[in-house]
């Protein structure tokens, strides 16, 4: 939990056709009723969503923000707003945010300011991980497991370092949850400063994890990760 009044950013998934009325269950809907203020991709799709939601507040006294690749939001204006502990949410014009979307860029710099995540996006944690880590949601890859052995584990990331550096590829991983400690301190150790490592746990439960630091930043935290189901994401 956050330790001062700043409010959430929430993932919102966005429904997939235009006759989808229930892409949000009563109980997502109730989580984000009361927020006012939406990143969005374009205006017009976002209207068309908001609409299918239960909001407190009327459809045309929200704050729309739009944020694609002609518009970029002013993260000045975003952050005056949250620190004031209003609660954003964030809207692509179909489907996932930040899944071969906009919306990374603003997901990234939360986690840079300390912005917790909240993400309504639960039908798989690899997917959710990704949206909610701030990384390259258009060029990623899943490669399930790490090889066990040390020596091969670390000559497979080296590759995956190299690919990062030269395309900004994602790579998304799990691991058994005995070994996650010296899985994450074998990446800190060794990874390149500029690589980033997203760790993410209990997605959509009371103690949900999702941060996403760099290597450098990794390094002056302490993270007990045993026997927690986790999704690691670096890039």
């Amino acid at each position: 939990m956050q330790k001062d009044n700043k409010g959430y950013l929430y993932l919102i998934p966005s429904p997939i056709n235009d006759n989808d009325e229930d892409f949000l269950s009563a109980k997502q809907q109730e989580k984000i009723k009361h927020i006012k203020n939406f990143v969005v991709e374009n205006l017009k799709p976002a209207r068309n969503t908001l609409k299918k939601i239960n909001l407190d507040t009327k459809l045309q006294d929200l704050n729309l923000f739009e944020n694609n690749k002609q518009i970029k939001i002013d993260f000045n204006v975003f952050m005056s707003i949250i620190k004031k502990g209003f609660d954003f949410g964030l809207l692509s014009d179909c489907g996932l945010p930040c899944m071969a979307d906009p919306g990374s860029d603003i997901v990234s710099y939360c986690h840079e300011n300390n912005i917790i995540i909240k993400s309504l996006c639960y039908s798989s944690s690899i997917t959710t991980s990704l949206i909610s880590s701030g990384f390259n949601g258009q060029n990623f890859e899943f490669i399930g497991y790490l090889p066990i052995n040390e020596n091969e584990k670390n000559k497979y990331l080296e590759k995956c370092y190299k690919t990062i550096q030269q395309i900004k590829k994602t790579f998304i991983f799990i691991e058994s949850p005995h070994r996650n400690n010296s899985v994450v301190d074998s990446i800190i150790k060794n990874a390149p400063e500029f690589i980033r490592l997203c760790i993410a746990y209990n997605i959509g439960g009371e103690d949900e994890f999702i941060r996403s630091y760099s290597i450098k930043d990794w390094k002056n935290r302490e993270t007990i990760l045993d026997k927690k189901p986790c999704i690691f994401l670096i890039n």
